[in-house]
């Protein structure tokens, strides 16, 4: 009986972590370095399965960091947009081209990069 218990309890954490686990992925459809190469902005789309509609998201980072799999941290908007990213200073990015997305994140700053919006 007590070795059942093992058992069962052995699969049942084991289905619990594996559950834990990201069901998305993110496919990066393009980035742009700031003018000292230190930072970067990535363009990706996030797809979590069949229960999420397509994406599109932006995430500022240190230009050696590798896009973690999350949601981005600056821009969110539904469907696909073609994005133009362009730096005007190492703490300043400009975003284009988002038209009437529906927007679920617009982030003014990340860190020490402000962040501005053009359709």
């Amino acid at each position: 009986m007590r070795v059942f218990q093992v058992i069962f309890l052995s699969a049942a954490l084991a289905m619990l972590v594996a559950g834990c686990e990201s069901a998305c992925e993110n496919e990066i459809a393009g980035n742009t370095a700031s003018p000292s190469g230190r930072t970067k902005a990535v363009e990706f789309h996030r797809n979590c399965g069949a229960t999420t509609g397509f994406n599109t998201q932006v995430s500022v980072l240190p230009m050696a960091a590798q896009l973690p799999d999350e949601g981005g941290n600056a821009l969110v908007i539904e469907g696909s947009a073609p994005l133009q990213m362009r730096w005007i200073s190492d703490s300043s990015l400009l975003i284009e081209g988002s038209g009437s997305a529906k927007v679920f994140k617009q982030e003014s700053w990340v860190g020490e990069v402000k962040i501005s919006y053009a359709n």
